[in-house]
């Protein structure tokens, strides 16, 4: 009986297991206007056919957002399905959301000028992932925030406030006349008083500084800052300076490494600030998987940590790595699949291809060459590949992987 138990319980997990980690692809034939999804094995999602127009792009937390709008209605009215295409959230918003950790921000009222009659924005409220309200005040959905945290910033009249995903809410100082999201555990608070305060969830102000210095959001525990009018550097957490701003451009730091830009050349810092990586390229992409694009003369190609360039600039155009794979377009204009060695996996044949997803899988372009035959007068046609070279899904004639 325990045994017969046992397999019960590990034959629910697995199932489990299979529905969290199921990803729907939105597919459809180009031209059309209807669109529908499928899964890494080609089952169509049950949710069915619908216009472009009144779905979103791809399920958040498996729930996708649908216009249940009629005719006769006035306004929009957004809600949710899930990929069984039962009714979770009804529709009554009016528009599209999307979940974050669990909570949605949804537009709830319109906001008319008294004076033009027009519309000028939206009020908006939290939900959870039942319709929930978390919380029963209404906030200006424009100065109002997703839940990218734990913490969202939102606004309701003259007042700032941060909001649990517990629906707990926290009022801010009524001094601060604007606040960003918070990004990398701070938000950016403008003082009345020309200064700039950065807080974190606790609303206690970490540090301040001047508003007349330019400081980006933080990621990764650095943020781009400006004390010199078209001159960059990097500031900490604890708003001290890790570089003088002598730098034209930056890019966030990503794997503890920071593209610059000096003398019209780019090149790379470490969390300290130190030049690493002599500023000798024409453009860079950010670190991925210890790799980081690099073009000179016109040519793509990837250079280590070291500043070795470990495959050759011969590329017209590259993607950042990711799971050992980027995608790379050859000199004649034709996008394929490359591995760390620089050698094809998938040979350049698409007219564009986005990058595989963490399941293993990409939607690729491609020329149909039996299109005109069709009385298709566009040639380009959408396929669902795997990096294994599986051909999921393909709108037009069957492209052969080569």
């Amino acid at each position: 009986m325990k045994i017969k138990a046992f397999f019960i319980i590990q034959f629910c997990v697995f199932n489990i297991q299979l529905w969290a980690q199921n990803q729907w692809y939105r597919v459809d034939e180009p031209g059309s206007k209807i669109c529908f999804f499928v899964d890494t094995s080609a089952s169509v999602c049950k949710i069915g056919t619908h216009l472009k127009t009144i779905i979103t792009y791809s399920f958040t937390e498996n729930l996708i957002c649908i216009n249940f709008k009629k005719d006769y209605d006035l306004t929009d009215k957004w809600g949710c399905l899930n990929d069984n295409g039962d009714t979770i959230i009804n529709g009554k918003y009016l528009e599209p959301f999307s979940f974050y950790n669990g909570i949605a921000k949804v537009s709830v009222e319109e906001i008319i000028d008294n004076k033009s009659g027009e519309l000028t924005g939206y009020y908006c409220k939290y939900i959870d992932k039942k319709g929930n309200e978390i919380c029963d005040k209404k906030f200006e959905s424009e100065f109002s925030y997703d839940m990218l945290g734990d913490w969202a910033v939102c606004k309701s009249g003259n007042f700032w406030y941060i909001l649990s995903k517990r629906g707990k809410l926290k009022e801010l100082s009524v001094d601060y006349e604007f606040v960003s999201p918070f990004s990398d555990g701070l938000a950016c608070c403008k003082r009345i008083n020309q200064y700039t305060a950065y807080i974190d969830t606790t609303t206690f102000s970490v540090f301040e500084t001047s508003n007349q210095n330019f400081i980006g959001n933080f990621t990764n525990g650095f943020a781009q800052y400006s004390s010199i009018d078209g001159k960059f550097g990097f500031i900490n957490k604890k708003g001290k300076p890790v570089t003088q701003c002598i730098f034209q451009k930056t890019k966030s730091f990503s794997q503890n490494f920071a593209a610059v830009k000096l003398y019209d050349k780019w090149g790379f810092i470490d969390n300290t600030g130190k030049i690493i990586i002599k500023p000798v390229f024409d453009d860079v992409h950010s670190y991925s998987e210890e790799l980081a694009g690099v073009k000179i003369n016109d040519k793509w190609g990837y250079t280590d940590k070291s500043g070795k360039i470990v495959i050759q600039n011969k590329f017209s155009e590259i993607k950042d790595f990711y799971s050992n794979i980027a995608a790379a377009k050859d000199t004649n204009d034709r996008w394929g699949y490359i591995n760390k060695n620089g050698e094809w996996l998938i040979k350049p044949q698409f007219v564009d291809a986005d990058n595989f997803d963490a399941n293993g899988f990409a939607i690729v372009l491609y020329t149909d060459r039996n299109s005109f035959k069709k009385g298709i007068l566009k040639q380009e046609q959408k396929a669902l590949i795997s990096k294994n070279g599986k051909i999921v899904w393909y709108s037009g004639e069957k492209p052969v992987l080569k």
